[in-house]
């Protein structure tokens, strides 16, 4: 099966990596020289592909799925991409859970009402032009080196009674698999660890735990319904 990640960042080498291990043929694909080399690692093929620069789609040609690994918060790539008429019998977005407003309430896929609009007008440009896409939108990036831990190093978060909503690299790349061997298509899942202790708790997990009031939370319970999947990593203090 010929799978191509177009836009390899953190998450989609990681991804090329753990497809490439289980023998399907990865074609990843980055806007950056630099990275072609660590890319040639992890991938079958690697690919120059800017949908800002008059790309070449033709690398893209047979290809079985193809998962869109796009800044999802900016444009640059939509003029680009609306000129992509390749079909692909399978396509999966990764975008974000950021598209839900800042409020303190529980977010579901059903909740349609304040998106910000430059998320949606990605997901809604994707699924125009390939409506079977399925979107997953993901929680904050974690795992690896990518701990909070790392991030307030040298400096204190400037929330730290706000409950986190992270999903562990690990998990994307274990449902991203899910979807390769899926039938379902123009589907929506938020995709975030199902626990939510605060920033504080995660960075000093020996305090005690106090209740931080209504909070701010993205729920996955659509995914863990619809494939019955049990999270590798479900609690961001244990990442």
């Amino acid at each position: 099966m010929r799978i191509a990640i177009i836009g390899a960042g953190w998450v989609g080498s990681k991804l090329a990596e753990f497809l490439t291990k289980k023998n399907y043929h990865v074609i990843a694909t980055t806007t950056s020289p630099e990275k072609i080399l660590p890319l040639q690692k992890v991938a079958t093929e690697v690919h120059l592909l800017n949908f800002a620069q008059n790309p070449d789609f033709s690398v893209l040609d047979s290809v079985d799925m193809a998962i869109f690994s796009l800044p999802i918060s900016r444009n640059s790539w939509f003029e680009g991409f609306q000129k992509l008429k390749t079909e692909f019998p399978k396509t999966l977005l990764f975008s974000s859970t950021g598209i839900y407003p800042q409020e303190k309430e529980i977010f579901t896929e059903e909740n349609t009402g304040n998106l910000r609009s430059d998320i949606s007008a990605a997901e809604t440009l994707v699924r125009n032009q390939y409506p079977q896409t399925n979107i997953l939108r993901l929680g904050g990036l974690m795992g690896g080196d990518r701990l909070l831990k790392n991030i307030y190093k040298n400096r204190e978060p400037e929330n730290p009674d706000k409950a986190a909503n992270y999903i562990h690299y690990e998990d994307i790349l274990a449902v991203v698999e899910l979807f390769i061997n899926s039938e379902r298509k123009g589907e929506t899942y938020n995709l975030v660890a199902p626990e939510h202790p605060t920033i504080a708790e995660i960075l000093n997990p020996e305090k005690t735990k106090k209740s931080p009031g209504k909070q701010r939370i993205i729920s996955s319970e659509k995914i863990i319904r619809d494939f019955n999947y049990q999270f590798i990593h479900s609690n961001p203090k244990n990442f």
